[in-house]
């Protein structure tokens, strides 16, 4: 068995695959919705991977990332088994892999079309999405070309906002590395899951404000839930840059002391959850967590 994971297309993804499956793997890609096979090593090495992309039965495309974005390396080839023995030596640990193919350094980064203070404002911009957690790759993209659409002054397609959105990204993947097993942010989901069995619509990240929050939260309602629990994408933002977390609450329907119970229940599952909690018993007040050390790891697979 090789000591590798390996995601596809089509799915399922190969764990720990004997050499003939990866073989017979490498051998079909290239079929509708099926193009590609990323591998990755057991256990984990951050930023470490190689994968292959194939049309049809037309030449591969390999790439092999070896750390940051500023060591990815592609090349192509458009033999099978030369592809196939590459992926062996790799998942086998061998060095031979490395000059089998040539390689060239694939550039993931520059945006030479976008001027230096558009890069800087969509740099920040992209880390203020990517320390939220919550956004995939794809997202925090499609974010900057939406921040800067102001055709004539200042704009980014989508593969300059890619290009610009790495950097970050793969400084959060970075980061994770040391975090320890369980974050603030973890303790977070942990209570809004507990509250969610208690009957409360619990949803984190929610909405953009806390206006559109508590107009919509009722269209998330289950038929048993009495109240309601969230925060928004502001209130996200907020906690990411250190400023702790607000928590809304509410009752369906109900009376100021509906409310100071739902108030109360959250409470109670924050705390148990082991984190700070800040509120007077006002139903309506929110619920501050604080302090707080929104450590959120990125979406896997994103």
């Amino acid at each position: 068995m090789l000591a590798i994971t390996v995601k596809t297309e089509s799915g399922p993804d190969l764990v720990r695959p004997a050499e003939a499956e990866l073989t017979a793997l490498l051998r079909r890609i290239g079929a509708d919705d099926d193009h590609f096979a990323v591998a990755e090593r057991i256990p984990e090495e951050p930023r470490q991977f190689l994968q292959a992309w194939r049309e049809d039965d037309g030449p591969f495309t390999v790439e092999y990332r070896d750390g940051g974005p500023e060591q990815h390396f592609r090349a192509g080839c458009a033999d099978a088994d030369q592809v196939i023995a590459v992926f062996l030596d790799w998942a086998r640990g061998g060095e031979s892999w490395r000059t089998a193919l040539e390689w060239h350094l694939d550039d993931l980064v520059s945006t030479p079309g976008v001027p230096p203070e558009l890069r800087a404002d969509a740099e920040e911009q992209a880390r203020k999405a990517v320390r939220s957690g919550f956004w995939t790759f794809h997202q925090v993209a499609q974010n900057l070309c939406d921040v800067f659409d102001d055709p004539g002054v200042s704009s980014l397609s989508m593969d300059e906002a890619a290009r610009i959105a790495t950097g970050p990204w793969q400084e959060r993947l970075a980061e994770q590395a040391a975090w320890p097993e369980v974050t603030d942010a973890d303790r977070v989901a942990g209570a809004f899951a507990a509250l969610e069995r208690q009957g409360l619509t619990a949803r984190m990240n929610f909405t953009c404000c806390s206006g559109c929050g508590l107009a919509e939260i009722g269209a998330e309602r289950a038929e048993a839930d009495h109240g309601f629990v969230f925060f928004h994408y502001q209130d996200t933002e907020s906690v990411a840059a250190g400023h702790g977390l607000s928590v809304r609450y509410g009752a369906y329907g109900g009376s100021d002391e509906d409310r100071a119970e739902v108030g109360r229940t959250v409470s109670a599952a924050l705390t148990e959850a082991g984190l700070p909690v800040e509120w007077d018993g006002n139903p309506n007040k929110v619920i501050e967590v604080a302090p707080l050390e929104w450590r959120k790891r990125l979406p896997t697979g994103a």
